[in-house]
């Protein structure tokens, strides 16, 4: 067996906690054990592992901790440096999370190949001293950013940014899916205790041009879906019963 660890700061436990269930399924294939629990002040994802899947497994393990670089980080980097006045709680959120979601897979390819190669990863400590670049990248978005929005801006903000996106996800339940029908949940590395907004939020961080809605939203999601996307809402039948 191999043992492959993640560590974060202590109150980070969240985001070894998003690894270990969105990856869940792997791990049991691959007959993997993982709990995430605390020690020495650091929160620690420990996964033993056969040698046989060693490989696969650290890459998935690093692929999601990239994630949590390009989601969560930014999102605690965005938050505190970004004042957004004139915007009310939950439209701060959208233009945090459309900001987020304007490069993430540029974010996440750039950390995912500075998280790879270690049996054991502190990801704040690759955030801090391997990353630099990153935050350099980050501080030039926040430079730019007005003080002050109004509602007007940040729906033409973030609907420039999906202008040319072209991939399509779906919405049942209150769930969001993407084409292969695989559940997101980076919004899980965001604001955990806002509810409101949620599945609009899940959305823009898909990097979606199209959602399919099959089940009847939220006020606050569907208001704001439908600002965002208009006519590349598809209403299916579910959203009518």
């Amino acid at each position: 067996m191999v043992q492959i660890t993640l560590t974060d700061k202590d109150y980070n436990e969240g985001n070894l906690d998003y690894i270990r269930f969105t990856l869940g399924e792997l791990l049991s294939q691959a007959e993997c054990k993982a709990e995430v629990r605390r020690a020495g002040g650091r929160s620690v994802l420990a996964v033993d592992c056969p040698a046989y899947y060693a490989d696969i497994v650290k890459r998935e393990l690093c692929d999601k901790a990239a994630d949590v670089v390009a989601v969560n980080y930014k999102y605690d980097y965005f938050k505190r440096a970004i004042t957004a006045g004139g915007l009310g709680g939950i439209e701060k959120e959208l233009l945090l999370t459309s900001l987020i979601a304007a490069d993430l897979e540029e974010d996440k390819r750039y950390a995912f190949g500075r998280l790879t190669g270690f049996e054991s990863v502190a990801i704040d400590g690759i955030f801090h001293f391997r990353l630099r670049p990153l935050k350099a990248k980050w501080l030039g978005i926040v430079n730019c950013m007005p003080d002050y929005f109004q509602g007007a801006q940040l729906r033409d903000f973030i609907t420039y940014l999906l202008e040319d996106k072209k991939r399509k996800v779906f919405v049942e339940d209150e769930k969001v899916y993407d084409a292969q029908y695989r559940r997101l949940s980076r919004g899980e590395l965001m604001d955990k205790g806002l509810e409101e907004g949620r599945i609009v939020r899940e959305v823009l961080l898909s990097g979606c041009g199209e959602v399919e809605v099959n089940s009847p939203l939220p006020a606050t999601d569907e208001k704001y879906l439908k600002e965002y996307f208009g006519d590349k809402i598809i209403l299916g039948r579910g959203y009518f019963s």
